[in-house]
């Protein structure tokens, strides 16, 4: 898959990534930056780089806006490695390796833009103090039930098997 033939079509690059194409073009300037900033102090395999490295145009992911789709359309959809691989040409591990690379890159260049969570309980009161209703979108997780059978009641969830 290459950025060049999937921005020609609007839908599609919506359900790939959750981008439109004035989104993905304003947002890959600072993706591109961060790219280049690790990229030019490390190698694909994260070791420390030796030499300068001349950015190959052969390469499974050549251009940074194939590199942000990739990593876009993987978050979004969540594929198998291996099926994701497939659609970029390249094996699970290599797919991987990839992954790991580019969300790193992808938090870094979010944490720059300040479009990153915030997970500090007293700045989050404060941001909401003035709201009448406020929505939370959260996941149930599994706890250990006390012994105490009085105490056990105030953990049951009322699903079965929880």
């Amino acid at each position: 898959m290459k950025y060049d033939k999937i921005k020609k079509n609007s839908a599609q690059l919506l359900s790939l990534t959750g981008f439109t194409a004035e989104e993905f073009e304003a947002f890959l300037p600072t993706f591109k930056n961060k790219w280049e900033e690790y990229h030019s102090h490390y190698t694909l395999r994260g070791k420390v780089r030796e030499r300068i490295s001349y950015g190959r145009k052969a390469g499974l992911l050549p251009l940074v806006s194939d590199k942000l789709l990739f990593i876009l359309s993987y978050l979004k959809n969540n594929p198998l490695q291996e099926y994701h691989g497939v659609a970029y040409g390249m094996t699970q591990p290599q797919c991987n390796r990839w992954i790991h690379l580019l969300s790193d890159v992808l938090v870094k260049t979010l944490d720059t833009l300040h479009e990153l969570p915030d997970r500090n309980a007293q700045r989050m009161q404060q941001a909401l103090r003035g709201y009448k209703d406020v929505l939370l979108d959260g996941t149930e997780r599994p706890i250990q039930r006390p012994q105490a059978s009085d105490r056990q009641e105030s953990c049951y969830s009322g699903k079965k098997n929880a």
